[in-house]
């Protein structure tokens, strides 16, 4: 039997995951490979942006060919690098050849934007060569017209930018879930949307879920003298924007709220974002005092604060799709608190003990206060064995089925 072959595009590296969507495009790999399932993976992202990428990865300059407004075209690169690529002959020649040349069965597009690229590719397949095109494979991580809407709009970008903008990704959405032969979601909320958007009524759901960390005990354990003696939240997010507004919208502009002892722990390329804000600095001497801002951490840090934490706080506010963050919090065991955006896509999980839904942003912090005065959470053996269902070897296991079954039927 012939051994399947996926080329996979994305707008990240994975080689060192550390964002949600990174951490989903690699445990989907990782997948495809556990069911013999052979994968290349080509991204295409803003050079400098990451550190550590493959040689098969495509870096784009920060100036991209296309602009639009160059006040806000930093919150879309993603769709304007798909752009940029359609008009540079090189990086389009180099991504052609690829998947013309590769023997790929499957093209499986992480993201929607580059999907006007590989259709005017496969479009200009010689007609002998029709039967083999590879197919497509549209793995959605989001309804991202709608996300980039409330972004740009958070931003406070001119209207006419921002139906521009949305407009311009929701053809490309309908356009992609019309062609793919395979679609896959987040959310039932987005599985629902895609199938309205596509017309169609097959869409597969592929739920986010959080992975083991491979680390030293003992590396973990050193970092108890690091963290906050006394109770504290933390949360982990990385560099995207609608991840800092969530923050401000729900804890406020300031930590004043806290009681002194008590602390915010904060993770993640998101630091940046706070640190820079005006809403941080209005009131920095009180931030500080009540809050620790790490930055960016490996895996032994992650693993340290999911071990320490009293209270992990999801303050999400905007997007579709779900948020990986949800599902890391939930398998730790600690108190989870979070608003009704944060639990989409876990919403089973909203009766557990410790988890709380807060939307409102005073009885958000209020319940912060609250959790961080009582003693640790403890978790029964059976709400332990459910939230175990959110490995990515149980919330992914269906991929590689889906993509047999299609490929054995072709």
């Amino acid at each position: 039997m012939k051994k399947i072959k996926i080329l996979m595009l994305a707008n990240y590296p994975i080689v060192e995951p550390r964002h949600g969507g990174q951490l989903r495009t690699f445990h989907i790999k990782q997948e495809y490979a556990r069911a013999g399932i052979e994968v290349d993976l080509v991204s295409f992202f803003q050079e400098g942006g990451y550190q550590y990428y493959e040689s098969t990865d495509i870096p784009l300059p920060g100036s991209l060919a296309v602009t639009i407004n160059k006040e806000f075209d930093y919150a879309v690169y993603d769709y304007l690098s798909a752009l940029h690529v359609a008009q540079d002959p090189v990086i389009y020649d180099k991504l052609a050849s690829k998947i013309r040349t590769g023997g790929y069965d499957y093209v499986q597009l992480e993201q929607p934007y580059f999907w006007p690229v590989v259709k005017k590719i496969l479009a200009s397949q010689p007609s002998e060569a029709a039967g083999t095109a590879p197919r497509v494979i549209f793995s959605s991580q989001n309804i991202e017209y709608e996300m980039k809407e409330e972004v740009l709009h958070k931003i406070k970008a001119p209207q006419d930018y921002v139906s521009l903008i949305s407009d311009s990704i929701r053809q490309i959405e309908i356009e992609l879930v019309r062609s793919a032969h395979i679609t896959f979601a987040v959310s039932e909320q987005d599985r629902v949307k895609l199938q309205e958007l596509g017309g169609r009524d097959d869409v597969v759901l592929l739920p986010n879920g959080v992975g083991k960390l491979d680390v030293d005990p003992q590396s973990v354990e050193g970092w108890r003298a690091i963290v906050p003696k006394e109770p504290f939240a933390t949360y982990i997010s990385s560099a995207h924007l609608p991840n800092a507004v969530g923050f401000f919208s729900l804890l406020g502009n300031s930590l004043a709220f806290l009681p002194p002892d008590r602390k915010m722990v904060v993770a993640g390329g998101v630091c940046q974002l706070i640190e820079r804000s005006e809403e941080f600095n209005k009131w920095i001497s009180i931030n500080r005092s009540r809050s620790i801002l790490f930055g960016p951490v490996d895996n032994i840090g992650v693993a340290a604060l999911r071990k320490f934490t009293q209270v992990f706080v999801l303050p999400i506010t905007t997007g579709g799709g779900s948020n990986i963050k949800t599902a890391e919090a939930l398998v730790t065991g600690a108190y989870v608190l979070g608003t009704s955006t944060a639990f989409r896509g876990f919403e089973h999980f909203a009766n557990e003990a410790g988890v709380f839904i807060e939307d409102d942003p005073q009885a958000f912090r209020s319940r912060l206060v609250s959790l961080l005065s009582l003693p640790p959470n403890k978790v029964s053996e059976d709400s332990r064995s459910r939230r175990e269902s959110l490995l990515w070897e149980n919330t992914l296991k269906e991929i590689s089925k889906v993509v047999l079954k299609d490929c054995n039927a072709r």
